[in-house]
């Protein structure tokens, strides 16, 4: 992406947030497996890991944007727009 976007330091972003997004990657998706193969029924196993394969995507596009790479900046980036959401209006 950092080609395409003109970036004079391509690999900026690997050094930045590959860590950060491995580690959150570790902690995903075996949760998603565990779950998938202990409580999701047989016939709906494709499009549950289908389901957290776009939510991963989800989160890796955000992470590209605006976050680290963590799950911590997600979580702080949806509290701040819940209380922008929020204030009163006059």
């Amino acid at each position: 992406m950092s080609i395409l976007q003109g970036k004079d330091d391509i690999f900026l972003d690997l050094k930045q947030k590959f860590f950060n997004t491995y580690k959150s990657g570790l902690m995903y998706w075996p949760f998603v497996q565990l779950t998938n193969f202990s409580l999701v029924p047989v016939h709906w196993r494709t499009a549950y890991t289908g389901l957290c394969g776009f939510l991963w995507a989800t989160f890796l596009c955000f992470s590209q944007q605006s976050g680290d790479g963590t799950v911590q900046s997600l979580f702080i980036f949806l509290r701040r727009k819940e209380a922008s959401d929020k204030s009163p209006e006059k």
